[in-house]
């Protein structure tokens, strides 16, 4: 054994300088490198990509490796664990630059963040990992990615005085009450300028309600009505559902409104045209179900404001019994009410249960109503709700 000692200190020593070689070359991998990356795009739709490009430049005095970046997705608006994202990007020569782009995708609507962007070191052995320091995180929208529903899908869901709306291209507007300050999805034929103080402001002009029959969107955004969590909960098909009857709405040219404990007062003022809808999705991807009052509060406050000939979309999971009265009463007043109760593939027994009780019930009260068992279902579901019939004002005929 004392014979192989010098030769085992030889191949200790060439080991140590081995690993010592590879931590250096690790730290030098994303030293004297300068990273730039940049989003293409502000906002996406759900489930699509976003480009994001990237420039590195070697700004010291040794060629270096390939260092790939790494950036992690985050979602602040719908609970998910993060995703991260790996671009393998080439050596690169003394002063020499390369460009290169990637592509993340959001699977669910809400606020995003490209989190902390950073250039990841390695020796050729990939005995040890360095991380270069993070760059500044860059925002993402994610709009909620709307499901297609035909024209006669939506016709035969809205009430007669808005059936007759749709086909006229004449709509009239009720008296100027004011202006408020310009959004940049604003109709441009609304905008026009103050001058003051030498300075322009855009503003936009703002009416009473004419006499166009509106269509009213009524979101439960109660946490205590959501059923399951993050992207597969009961609240995501809410606000899918919301954003796929406000895209068809849109297209047929209605006036719509959009009520919500938590989303933007402004929205419940009739208006229409596609600067609206992109507005009003923007809302709908950056709600959280944090709603404090209960859903029947809200819909008895929205009730007092509802016209006659007026359509209401309620979207709901359907666990407060307390808003069946409600509805029926709007049905009195000439308002038309559909209800999509949304739900989950993995509900509870008892809460799914609950929905089943609630559908019976509005079915008995005259109200047409469908239910959705998770995203995958709601389109059937709005089909389903489509086809549904009012009986003489006491019952509803099953399609």
């Amino acid at each position: 054994i004392m014979n192989e000692a010098p030769a085992l200190f030889v191949m200790a020593g060439v080991c140590a300088a081995c690993l010592l070689g590879c931590y250096v070359i690790s730290r030098l991998a994303v030293s004297g490198l300068s990273l730039q990356v940049e989003l293409n795009s502000g906002h996406v739709w759900a489930g699509h990509e976003a480009e994001v490009k990237f420039t590195l430049t070697n700004i010291g005095l040794i060629p270096r490796p390939a260092a790939p970046v790494l950036v992690e997705l985050v979602n602040h608006t719908v609970v998910m664990p993060p995703q991260s994202y790996l671009f393998p990007l080439p050596p690169l020569p003394v002063g020499q630059s390369v460009h290169g782009s990637g592509a993340v995708v959001p699977p669910c609507r809400g606020e995003l963040l490209l989190q902390s962007p950073r250039l990841v070191g390695s020796d050729p052995l990939g005995m040890f990992t360095r991380l270069g320091p993070p760059l500044k995180s860059l925002p993402l929208l994610a709009l909620p990615r709307p499901i297609a529903i035909s024209r006669d899908d939506l016709t035969s869901m809205l009430s007669e005085h808005a059936r007759l709306q749709g086909g006229s291209r004449h709509h009239r507007r009720g008296d100027f009450i004011g202006v408020r300050p310009h959004e940049a999805t604003d109709e441009l034929r609304e905008v026009h300028w103050k001058l003051a103080a030498h300075a322009g402001e855009l503003l936009v002009k703002q009416y009473t309600r004419g006499r166009d029959h509106s269509v009213a969107l009524w979101l439960d955004t109660r946490a205590a009505n959501v059923v399951g969590e993050g992207a597969d909960s009961s609240f995501e098909c809410q606000v899918t559902a919301a954003a796929s009857l406000i895209q068809a709405i849109s297209d047929c040219g209605l006036d719509q409104e959009l009520f919500g404990e938590g989303l933007p007062v402004s929205l419940r003022s009739p208006d229409q045209g596609q600067s609206t809808c992109q507005r009003w999705l923007v809302a709908l991807a950056r709600v959280k179900p944090a709603g404090q009052r209960t859903f029947a509060a809200n819909v008895a406050d929205w009730a007092a404001q509802t016209r006659a000939g007026t359509t209401v979309f309620v979207l709901t999971s359907g666990l407060e019994s307390e808003t069946i009265g409600q509805l029926r009463g709007l049905l009195s007043r000439g308002v038309g009410v559909r209800v999509l109760l949304c739900g989950t593939t993995t509900v509870p027994d008892e809460m799914h249960g609950q929905q089943l009780a609630a559908k019976t019930a509005l079915h008995s009260a005259g109200v047409p109503a469908a239910m959705a068992e998770g995203m995958a279902s709601l389109p059937r579901a709005i089909a389903d709700l489509a086809a549904v019939r009012v009986s003489g004002g006491r019952g509803v005929l099953q399609p």
